[in-house]
């Protein structure tokens, strides 16, 4: 029996599980999860950290394009101490609602958390590739690499990704899967936000995927309103969630196409959440902002809608188990769900007010 325990662990390292007290926080807090704790002794196994909340890009379905306040660049000194504060952490993403790239640390900070023994990845609109970045990017082990790519043709990709060449982005990501070579790191994909002006193209994009030569193709159709009503009306002409045929047989074709092209394919439609199926961000992740506010989750992603704390004024540990996180769990668990919530439920707004105290 040691033994086995011994060969489970070596396997469980070399799966990207990490030491067994990350394992043991990874397990806790799906278990606080499915029993609904308010407080809850595991701290989160991932974690979405923005390195800068201004973006080059002006998507207007993308509430960063609605900001008017001052851009706000984390720097590595802080992200580390980020890092110091969260032992446990398996994955973590370096991507908040800006452009990742427009942060001339990021390098750093993506070496400091593989450094860190987590799995890391970015979610990056594929603009800026220039020397230093290429050069960077090319050299990470453990990490990946994701890049929006709304579109398989330029007329649809630049009326949605607004600012965007998307022969630019193409070149780009072409020069990163020839950079690689046949490594293995740094991971590369493509990740598109379907809705009803890109829908069609979908099979045309997988085709795309193939011809670039990345490892996976994500379409997802999950788009929200940001925990706010005004957004709504902006999501409300795109969004594809609601029930539509030529959606459906879009994604039809493409997975057909995948299957005979040979492309990793993964779609994530019609996917919300409910009673059954909870949101498991409250007790196993969350979102720090910039200037080190900590949300939610990145559906939200903006502390003027919901903020638990800050990591730079508070420990974090301290904040993961204050009043506004144990009432957010609370009404998670008994389907209680906040306004800033309810998008990502499919249901529709409620009164503000009923979730004031929660603020």
């Amino acid at each position: 029996m040691k033994h086995s325990f011994r060969s489970l662990l070596r396997l469980s390292r070399r799966l990207g599980m990490g030491s067994p007290r990350k394992i043991y926080h990874t397990v806790g807090g799906r278990v606080a999860k499915r029993l609904g704790l308010k407080r809850t002794p595991f701290l989160p196994s991932s974690i979405d950290v923005e390195p800068i909340d201004t973006c080059n890009f002006a998507c207007d379905y993308c509430q960063v394009t609605h900001w008017t306040r001052k851009t706000t660049r984390l720097t590595t000194e802080r992200f580390i101490s980020i890092l110091r504060q969260l032992p446990m952490l398996r994955q973590i993403k370096l991507q908040g609602m800006g452009e990742p790239l427009l942060n001339r640390h990021l390098i750093e900070m993506l070496e400091a958390g593989r450094d860190g023994g987590g799995a890391i990845s970015i979610v990056t609109n594929g603009s800026v590739y220039t020397g230093k970045v290429a050069q960077g990017l090319s050299s990470l082990r453990g990490t990946t690499i994701i890049i929006s790519m709304d579109g398989a043709t330029a007329e649809t990709f630049e009326a949605i990704r607004v600012n965007g060449n998307f022969q630019k982005v193409v070149d780009n990501v072409a020069a990163m899967v020839r950079r690689r070579g046949r490594r293995v790191w740094p991971g590369i994909e493509l990740r598109s936000l379907v809705t009803l002006r890109n829908a069609h193209e979908l099979p045309d994009l997988v085709r795309l995927a193939k011809r670039l030569g990345v490892d996976k193709l994500t379409a997802t159709t999950l788009l929200t309103d940001w925990g706010k009503e005004e957004m709504e009306g902006s999501i409300a002409p795109i969004d594809v969630s609601r029930e539509d045929s030529r959606v459906d047989q879009s994604i039809r074709e493409s997975r057909k196409v995948a299957a005979e092209i040979g492309v990793p394919l993964i779609v994530e439609h019609g996917q919300r959440y409910s009673k059954a199926n909870r949101c498991a961000w409250p007790w196993q992740s969350s979102y720090i902002a910039a200037n080190g506010d900590i949300v939610p989750c990145c559906q939200i992603a903006d502390s003027s809608v919901v903020k638990m704390g800050n990591v730079f004024d508070e420990p974090f540990a301290d904040v993961w188990n204050n009043d506004k996180y144990r009432e957010l769990r609370r009404r998670i668990a008994g389907n209680d769900i906040p306004r800033y919530c309810r998008s990502c439920y499919g249901m529709k707004p409620v009164a503000a007010s009923i979730d004031r105290r929660s603020q």
